[in-house]
């Protein structure tokens, strides 16, 4: 990655929590002394107490939480495993506590009276998130946080929202705490940035190597922006807090490993007020390793004990017991999200429509030639009148699809067009759990012999056999970094469906082959950018 990109990387993050992801920073000797040299290691699908050194049941786990006045649950926001386990949590919780609060990072403290109005049924989920602005603040899919809110709603758990508006972190992001209004300070109180030498190097080590090569008191606006965030939650808990109910918290892993972000603040803010300290239990994900294609087990110094992909075990993931006081094993997913994210960041243009104000390095939006300024003028069809009416259509994608775009750049239209799929590493034949890629010669839709494995020879544009373990199989057509065409492929390999990027001289983009006995095919249906079908 060149400074561009690393700088545009951490651009990325402003407004946006970082979470815990690599397994490097899961191994930090930070937070509790204790506890801080001590490793542990646990197999996917288990919970681990890290205070008694002991594997826990979904339910010894939710026992020992509503022992706890807050919890603070850390997650990766675009881990769908991670999502329903927040629901069978809190369900599990449920039944051993009725005096239960729902405490969540992407809603706003000032928002109290819509959601209990969205908790009461008096709106579906569509009215809710348009009043609440939730695609406008630039916050993840909501069916990421359906499960959990909808078991709030059927036990009749408030929700509240500990955020304030992300105008205020941007500012301090980019000028500091003095650059806040006395409106914005008064909004959020005194912020000490100071309080924890422990707190500012895992914020650095998150961002990486980017850090040294930020322009002096970049990081420290960065900082600060994070601590603010972890005061402004912790106060928000806080007040919150019923007399005897355990208030939970679905917040980025940033705020709640090692227990220097809001569980920190927490305690510092009830000894400066002279309130009775209280118990906050912390969870964090970490993320077991996929199997070692050379077979070796993980982290044997002497390596050589394995016989290969079918015979490696599992591997379990390795964390320090100071990470949290409970952890949670998931699985590796190699990156790859539930849904699409094209990576553009949307403002309102002089008209009130949407313009492209941010490009993010190394996504679809980046690969097909979205650029800065680009005025969206159509996506599939419709004419979007303002960023929010795109960010909310955008929200509607799904993979498999395709996403067709007129911009205007320049006083001039273009036309951009994406292929919906997740993205593979093409480095690697084994890319996640439940994926393989071979290199396949191309496939001849209107054959009935099916694609075969490449022999290596004469390749010019790479054509990726994708396998997933539930049987699915296409091939995808990739020039560079741009996926141009995908052939959905039946049992026997044969296309049955083939999507394009750019249309074809005929026009389609989506072309449907229906097959005989014996593979041949017995029709054809070609579709247009519009879902129109094309006669003739």
């Amino acid at each position: 990655m060149d400074v561009r990109r690393s700088l545009l990387a951490v651009l990325s993050c402003l407004g946006v929590t970082v979470p815990v992801g690599a397994e490097e920073l899961d191994l930090l000797p930070i937070g509790d002394a204790a506890r801080a040299t001590d490793l542990a290691s646990s197999p996917v699908g288990t919970f681990y107490d890290c205070r008694e050194d002991r594997q826990l049941s979904l339910d010894e786990l939710a026992a020992a939480l509503v022992e706890a006045r807050v919890v603070l649950i850390g997650e990766d926001h675009t881990n769908l495993d991670q999502k329903l386990f927040h629901a069978d949590l809190l369900e599990a919780m449920a039944a051993h506590k009725q005096d239960l609060i729902l405490g969540m990072e992407f809603f706003l403290r000032s928002q109290g009276e819509l959601l209990s109005r969205w908790q009461a049924q008096e709106m579906d989920d569509e009215q809710f998130i348009r009043e609440a602005g939730w695609y406008d603040r630039g916050s993840y899919r909501w069916e990421y946080y359906r499960p959990v809110m909808d078991v709030a709603r059927s036990h009749g758990i408030p929700v509240v929202g500990l955020n304030v508006p992300r105008e205020i972190p941007r500012t301090v992001n980019r000028s500091g705490l003095e650059g806040l209004s006395e409106e914005q300070r008064h909004e959020v109180g005194e912020i000490d940035t100071s309080g924890s030498p422990e707190h500012r190097y895992l914020i650095s080590r998150y961002f990486g190597e980017t850090v040294a090569m930020l322009p002096p008191g970049w990081f420290d606006n960065m900082y600060a922006a994070q601590c603010l965030w972890d005061v402004v939650m912790a106060r928000s808990i806080l007040e919150d807090l019923g007399p005897d109910a355990t208030l939970v918290v679905i917040v980025g892993s940033g705020h709640v490993a090692y227990d220097v972000g809001i569980g920190r603040r927490i305690h510092e803010e009830l000894a400066a007020t002279g309130r009775p300290d209280m118990r906050v239990a912390t969870f964090c994900p970490v993320f077991a390793p996929p199997p070692d294609p050379e077979g070796d087990p993980h982290g044997h110094p002497m390596g050589g004990h394995g016989g290969g992909m079918g015979d490696t075990p599992k591997k379990p993931a390795r964390f320090v017991r100071s990470l949290a006081d409970y952890v949670g094993v998931f699985a590796d997913t190699g990156g790859l999200e539930a849904y699409p994210r094209l990576g553009l960041q949307l403002d309102e243009g002089e008209d009130g429509g949407p313009v492209v104000s941010m490009v993010w390095p190394d996504t679809p939006a980046e690969a097909v030639g979205f650029a800065h300024g680009d005025r969206v003028v159509e996506f599939n069809g419709t004419a979007p009148g303002s960023p929010s009416d795109l960010r909310t259509s955008l929200a509607q994608t799904e993979w498999g699809q395709r996403a067709d775009f007129t911009v205007e750049r320049n006083g001039e239209p273009h036309q951009i067009g994406l292929l919906l799929f997740p993205t593979v590493d093409l480095s690697e034949t084994v890319v996640a759990p439940g994926y393989t890629i071979e290199e396949a010669l191309p496939p001849d839709p209107t054959s009935a012999a099916p694609v075969v494995v490449d022999d290596g020879a004469g390749m010019r544009r790479r054509h990726l056999l994708v396998s997933e373990d539930d049987g699915a199989e296409r091939v995808e057509v990739w020039s560079d970094d741009v996926l141009e065409e995908v052939h959905e492929l039946d049992a026997a390999r044969r296309v049955v469906r083939s999507l394009y990027r750019s249309p074809r001289a005929d026009g389609a983009v989506e072309v449907r082959y229906e097959r005989a006995e014996g593979g041949s095919v017995a029709s054809v249906v070609r579709m247009d950018s519009e879902g129109q079908v094309i006669r003739g």
